[in-house]
């Protein structure tokens, strides 16, 4: 059996599966995306995340309930309750989480799905992005990489990309974070301290930063500016293009993933290439879940 035979399978179930997914409904489609997102990133409280994952188990089993109004109502009333609880701790994705779960509540309880889910995805996306630039512009954090070279020497999930690109030890992170812990919870006794780090690192995290203002800014203004805009028949590419340089690099999975659920409930029903590349996007992030640094450290 040659390597031929055995591909041309595979790709023929890949493509069985890509058009069993396009034939479905749009609003069906992100309805059931939103609760597989809630089933594996919707809560980090044990109390209420085993009544999430209850109610989200049950809706994908039973397809019926995916569009039930009193379900999607439960799953607001938890998920919003669960971010209230944690609300000086929570990730900011949560919230933009908690949002889209009204906006999946009040879609189901409208005639044209499809329209609130589109129209509330295209708004939720583009604020998000306008009020993240702004913020990283008014901190100045950005302005000079030090946020992003921050991150670098002191974030674990980032470890890798610090050594390849930085060319600094694994022991010397592990350092930095050691010292960056002692810092946060007894400063009385370091005051201050510095942190190792590389000119090869400094220099990309400066050109890291300035690529984030550029790509986070091209998202908000082609999906907020509407028709005005020559970058709004180009807003799913561009909203590609940064989930893809980003979050490969620092694997936020549960921001990628409803970034992307929100874009496929906007794009244009008729463009099935947008919404395929979202769908093998959806895949391929999965491999930022890979423990690479096993392999290279």
């Amino acid at each position: 059996m040659n390597k031929t035979s055995v591909t041309e399978p595979k790709l023929a179930l890949l493509t069985i599966i890509i058009n069993e997914l396009l034939n479905q409904l749009t609003s069906v489609l992100v309805l059931r995306l939103t609760l597989l997102l809630l089933l594996f990133y919707g809560s980090s409280s044990i109390l209420l995340d085993i009544p999430l994952r209850i109610v989200c188990s049950l809706m994908l089993l039973l397809p019926i309930l995916q569009t039930n109004q009193i379900m999607w109502v439960i799953i607001c009333a938890l998920v919003w309750w669960i971010n209230a609880i944690d609300w000086f701790a929570l990730d900011n994705h949560k919230i933009l989480i908690g949002y889209w779960c009204l906006v999946c509540a009040l879609a189901v309880s409208s005639k044209v799905t499809d329209k609130v889910l589109a129209w509330n995805g295209r708004m939720l996306i583009g604020l998000t992005f306008l009020f993240a630039t702004a913020w990283k512009i008014m901190a100045g954090e950005y302005g000079d990489g030090s946020f992003l070279l921050y991150t670098f020497l002191s974030d674990r999930r980032v470890e890798l990309m610090a050594t390849f690109i930085g060319s600094i030890s694994p022991d010397i992170l592990q350092q930095n974070r050691l010292l960056e812990a002692l810092l946060r919870y007894q400063p009385h006794i370091l005051g201050s301290t510095t942190v190792s780090s590389s000119p090869q690192l400094e220099l990309f995290t400066l050109a890291a930063s300035y690529w984030t203002l550029i790509i986070e800014s091209a998202v908000a203004v082609s999906f907020l500016g509407g028709g005005m805009s020559r970058l709004f028949l180009l807003r799913d590419w561009i909203l590609i293009l940064f989930i893809a340089t980003t979050y490969f690099l620092l694997p936020v999975l549960g921001f990628a993933y409803i970034l992307m659920i929100m874009g496929f409930a906007q794009c244009p029903p008729q463009n099935n290439t947008i919404k395929i590349a979202y769908i093998c996007l959806f895949g391929l992030l999965q491999f930022a879940r890979f423990p690479w640094n096993i392999l290279f450290i």
